[in-house]
Parts: structure tokens; sequence; C-alpha cells
């Protein structure tokens, strides 16, 4: 009885027309990724009878201004800012934490103050959007209550990983949560990888993203 250590196996192979075809979808599935995938994640998704607006901390004035105009043409009872603390330049400030800042602006913006509150994190350096939202939790909970829901207001492509955040926050609370978007001015979401700051912006916020939904757990 002879060993074989070997046999012969048919095996098919792309012609060139298959492999051109096979070329023609990757291209056209990796071009559909590349336009869409700013844009969905700057997604919105917000609920018409949200009780309360929270307001992301780091939003620039732009952004803080269409929050301010979203408060006043909502249902909202009250706004709440999140926000981390400061890491520079502490001493030369009026105020410690993004929070407190983004207070400070929407009144300057019209809103009543007796309508805007902040709920700021200790987090400076590790799941920073995480914490912000425990701290809004915590915060919601010192005061009373918990909301029966809540609209998110954030920006540009941070939104998608802000709004899954957010729900893990409160995922065992019943509170609904909605999200808002405030357009990135330094990019076109479309078209984000002709200039620097979305060659840098969309592909890492597409990787945090990913790195939550696959890799974080709540605490």
């Amino acid at each position: 009885m002879s060993i074989r250590l070997f046999r012969r196996k048919h095996v098919r192979v792309f012609t060139f027309w298959g492999w051109l075809v096979m070329t023609g979808l990757v291209i056209l599935v990796f071009y559909t990724l590349l336009v869409k995938i700013g844009g969905w994640l700057s997604y919105q998704d917000p609920l018409p009878d949200a009780e309360v607006l929270v307001v992301e901390g780091f939003l620039p004035d732009y952004a803080l201004q269409l929050a301010a105009v979203e408060f006043e043409k909502g249902n909202y009872k009250y706004v709440v800012t999140t926000g981390i603390p400061f890491t520079n330049g502490i001493g030369f400030c009026a105020y410690s934490n993004f929070a407190d800042q983004a207070r400070a602006v929407l009144i300057q913006f019209g809103i009543p103050a007796e309508k805007v509150f902040s709920a700021p994190t200790h987090e400076a350096y590790r799941d920073r959007t995480y914490a912000s939202a425990v701290a809004l939790r915590k915060w919601f909970l010192d005061n009373g209550k918990l909301p029966a829901s809540f609209n998110m207001y954030s920006m540009g492509a941070h939104a998608a990983r802000s709004s899954y955040l957010y729900k893990q926050a409160f995922r065992d609370t019943g509170v609904k949560i909605g999200v808002l978007n405030a357009p990135d001015l330094t990019l076109d979401k479309k078209h984000w990888w002709k200039n620097s700051k979305g060659f840098r912006t969309v592909p890492v916020e597409a990787l945090g993203y990913l790195f939550v939904r696959l890799f974080f757990k709540p605490y």
C-alpha cells in the first residue's frame, strides 16, 4: 500500500472578467462607505416630545447658539449641559469645566438662567463621553428624578458614539434618548477626506464607534 502525501483537486478561479467584476464591486463598496460614513456618524434621531435638552459642553459657540434655538422652539422643561474638566490654563479661566462654560454661553444666547443647569464630570482623561453621561444620570437622581426622555445635542461625527454611550449609561432606567446634531463647519461630511480636519476626524470617530460597540463595557 503506497502512502500519498498529496492529492489533486480542482479549484475554480476567477477569469479576467470575474476579477474585473469583483474589483468593481470592491471599489463600489469602498466608495459608498467613503461617501456615506461621514453622514451616518453625524446622524440625527430626535424625540419630538423630549422633556429635557442635554447639550454636550465641548460644542463651539455657533453650535451652542443652535442648541439655544432648539430649546426655544421645542417644548423642553429645561437644559442640562455636560462636560469634562479643563486640563489647560485653568488658572486663567472663569470656569473649570466645559459644562459650566457651556451653561454660561447658553444663558448669553437668551435661555433663562433658571432653566439651564450643568452636570460636569470629574473624569478628564478616560472614557470621557461615558463619564459625562454617568454624571448626567447622577445629576438627575440627585435633583429629584430621571426624566421620561431627553434629546442629546451633539456635533458632527461625534454624535453616533455619544448617542450610543449615553444610551449605555441610561440602559437600565427606561429613559428614552434622542439625538440632535449641529453641523461641523470645519469639514464637509460628504467629502470629509478632502481636508486635513475631516481626514483626521471621521476615521477616528468611526474607529471609536466601532471600539465602543465591540469592546466597551458599561460600569
